[in-house]
């Protein structure tokens, strides 16, 4: 019964990285043409046209990415190497605050925090959980990336002061295309925490999201500071 479940899900998932492979190129494609001639029309109305076009086709490719992102995550092997965790948060900080220069964005982190990591898959989940709270927060909000080293392990949180969640959907956050259902509306794929998730999984860590009933969000990953990775 487990072999046959086992297949059925590495099935599944070969078909929706197939998929996904295959709806890359004509969502490529469709995006060119809507932008090369998005410049060319002079109708308002074909303008608009065009714009929506690109608007679905950019979101369509980001959907495409993040499939094929979590259907790589279970197969992956992860290059662990030494992480310097102040200079990846720094580098995630930078790059938030050029996404919106007006917001707020600062770290804190004890002296010489480190752990061993695939830096890349690191960084990517920190810079997703960044990315959902400029996406749904409103730009007044500030947010705060701090870590610390506590019994072996390392803390990295990502921190709003956004609208908060529903105690009673904290838990499913963190699945595929979760949505929440107030407060913190906004795009994205659904998908988001859901890669989060598998990295620190495949790291050996564990995950969770804290809401006080004052507001705000705390994304905390809890991470083991030496090498105790999952394999490919």
């Amino acid at each position: 019964m487990l072999d046959a479940t086992r297949d059925s899900e590495d099935r599944m998932r070969q078909f929706v990285a197939d998929a996904s492979h295959e709806l890359r190129t004509p969502l490529t494609t469709l995006r060119g043409y809507a932008e090369l001639h998005a410049g060319r029309v002079e109708d308002p109305d074909t303008a608009d046209a065009l714009r929506r076009i690109r608007a679905e086709a950019t979101r369509m490719h980001r959907l495409v990415e993040d499939l094929l992102t979590l259907t790589s995550l279970d197969r992956a092997t992860l290059h662990l190497g030494p992480v310097d965790v102040r200079r990846l948060l720094d580098d995630v900080a930078s790059d938030l605050q050029v996404a919106q220069p007006e917001r707020l964005v600062t770290v804190e982190t004890a002296p010489g925090v480190r752990l061993v990591a695939d830096e890349e898959r690191l960084t990517q989940a920190v810079m997703a959980l960044g990315t959902n709270a400029l996406r749904h927060t409103p730009v007044t909000a500030a947010v705060r990336l701090t870590a610390y080293a506590t019994g072996g392990e390392v803390v990295v949180e990502v921190s709003d002061d956004g609208p908060g969640i529903p105690p009673e959907e904290l838990a499913r956050v963190w699945d595929r295309f979760a949505r929440v259902s107030q407060g913190r509306a906004g795009g994205g794929t659904g998908l988001g925490l859901a890669i989060v998730a598998g990295i620190v999984t495949a790291h050996g860590g564990r995950y969770a999201a804290l809401s006080p009933p004052q507001g705000g969000v705390t994304f905390r990953l809890v991470l083991p500071a030496g090498s105790q990775a999952e394999g490919p």
